[in-house]
């Protein structure tokens, strides 16, 4: 239909503005509406189909839809993470309390700087079995 409409003089802009009208004027069925959401894809991708208002709406809202559900999957694995962090902190202090009594602030500070999972576990270990705070200390200053 594009490709006769612009065969037949029409300019691009008039066929987008004819497409506009009748799209506020006329509301498919779904099964139709899909059918012709198809069709006009169709089109684009062979470079015969402007931009029409209601499409331009499903294509938004598809992308919305899509970067809501990526936004949300990134916080949660950010959520995840940061507690992951936090709990492996704790425990490690609280290990840490458990076996010598008191930890002194800068051990706390240096342990609350580190970011790594991974390091954050290998310290957690070495509090349950390293011989004073002075040595766990020692330990934080070299995974820095």
């Amino acid at each position: 239909m594009v490709p006769a409409l612009l065969s037949k003089g029409y300019s691009r802009e008039e066929v987008v503005n004819l497409f506009r009208f009748v799209d506020q004027m006329m509301a498919l069925p779904d099964s139709l509406q899909q059918e012709f959401k198809t069709e006009l894809i169709r089109q684009r991708e062979l470079g015969q189909m402007p931009f029409v208002s209601r499409i331009e709406e499903m294509a938004k809202e598809e992308g919305l839809q899509q970067g809501i559900q990526q936004g949300l999957q990134q916080g949660i694995q950010q959520g995840i993470q940061e507690a992951t962090r936090r709990i492996l902190r704790e425990e490690t202090l609280a290990i840490l309390e458990v076996r010598f009594n008191a930890v002194p602030p800068e051990v706390a500070e240096a342990l609350n700087g580190i970011d790594h999972p991974d390091t954050l576990r290998r310290l957690l270990r070495a509090a349950i079995t390293i011989p004073s705070v002075a040595e766990f200390q020692q330990l934080i200053s070299t995974a820095l």
